[in-house]
């Protein structure tokens, strides 16, 4: 009987790290199909390839850490706020809170999964009356390649601009 458990267990396994981040896979699987959204995913084949053709050896061995880059942006606001919808599902207290921007127009969260100093996962997300986006990265960076990325990618409205304004 033991030996069965056991295999059920190891069968389950990769099905359960396959679930990454329920609260983010759920807003990803509720607007990605809706007209007004643009949803892009740059999976570890594509960042790998990108590294590949890119001659500075920092920035191949960044990529290389990268598994996913999910991003979600509403064309227009559709009176719907991914932030809010987002943080009523996550677990919060899993997450390192990065950096916290709010203006009348505007509010970013940048959200950090971490192990000792190594980020597994980013999530920045945006509300507001203009801007609308969730970003979610999956990986291991640490803090500098997170403000080499915010200059590399160059997406309006996703929150990557405020990556330079975490401390290194």
């Amino acid at each position: 009987m033991k030996k069965v458990n056991t295999l059920i267990l190891v069968a389950l396994f990769p099905l359960m790290a396959m679930a990454q981040n329920s609260a983010v896979d759920k807003v990803f699987k509720k607007y990605g199909d809706r007209d007004g959204f643009t949803v892009v995913t740059i999976s570890k084949g594509l960042l790998k390839l990108a590294a590949n053709m890119d001659d500075d050896h920092q920035s191949q061995e960044f990529l290389s850490r990268i598994h996913e880059i999910k991003i979600l942006a509403t064309e227009d606001n559709n009176n719907i706020n991914i932030y809010d919808e987002v943080l009523s599902d996550l677990k919060k207290s899993d997450y390192e809170e990065l950096l916290t921007s709010k203006s009348k127009e505007e509010q970013v969260l940048m959200l950090a999964k971490k192990d000792g100093d190594i980020v597994q996962e980013l999530i920045i997300l945006v509300g507001g009356k203009d801007d609308n986006a969730l970003v979610y990265i999956s990986g291991k960076m640490n803090m500098k390649d997170l403000s080499k990325l915010s200059s590399s990618v160059n997406i309006k409205g996703a929150g990557f601009e405020h990556l330079k304004d975490i401390e290194k």
